[in-house]
């Protein structure tokens, strides 16, 4: 297995992992802190993280498959892009992050649609 292939696996399982403890905090500690608003705002960053840590896995996956094309690299670290500027921010924004931040959050959820487009682009020229 080609090292980004393997990367991308093991940081989309690092990122999965902590999906699940960011829901529990968000879920149990800050229960009490948050609003409604908020609280939906922390799981729909918790949801995107884990669809697309699960999605880089994937990438790792496929490019063992097919090969580590430019289209998957470009995937892969599109998906990275996007879990750290589409939910980390929402998650700094929930624990008091200024609200401009929120304006750049939208990059974060373009890098998502622009990954899933890569990944197809890899399929649609992979040689295997």
């Amino acid at each position: 297995m080609a090292t980004l292939a393997r990367t991308f696996i093991v940081i989309g399982c690092v990122l999965l992992t902590a999906a699940g403890a960011l829901s529990a905090y968000g879920f149990h500690g800050l229960a009490e802190t948050i609003g409604p608003d908020q609280r939906e705002s922390w799981g729909w960053a918790v949801d995107m993280q884990f669809y697309h840590a699960l999605g880089l896995v994937f990438v790792g996956l496929l490019a063992d498959r097919l090969g580590m094309s430019w289209w998957l690299k470009l995937a892969g670290l599109a998906m990275l892009g996007g879990i750290l500027i589409f939910s980390g921010l929402i998650y700094a924004q929930v624990l008091g992050a200024p609200e401009s931040v929120g304006e750049i959050v939208p990059t974060g959820g373009t890098l998502f649609m622009l990954s899933w487009l890569l990944v197809a682009g890899a399929a649609l020229s992979a040689r295997r």
